[in-house]
């Protein structure tokens, strides 16, 4: 179960992180995303970038289960510490 808590915290530390960067440099995060197709429907995916389509379907998922896999080897590590 602690497992779980520190891979948890794990990926909600990086997505915070990730979120704010993308933030500052001005690409389209989910919650951008969620928005605007709540606000023009279909119409989103013609103002979408490249830049925002890679972010949101290859690198967010990307970093988030590299994220995983950090917190796996922390736990792993700070089990072997005990």
């Amino acid at each position: 179960m602690l497992k779980l808590f520190i891979i948890g915290w794990v990926i909600l530390g990086a997505a915070i992180l990730l979120n704010g960067i993308i933030a500052k440099v001005g690409i389209v995060g989910w919650y951008d995303f969620i928005n605007l197709l709540l606000q023009k429907g279909g119409h989103t995916f013609s103002t979408l970038r490249l830049a925002d389509y890679l972010w949101l379907f290859f690198a967010y998922p990307m970093l988030l289960g590299l994220a995983y896999k950090a917190g796996e080897l922390l736990a792993g590590w700070l089990h072997s510490l005990i």
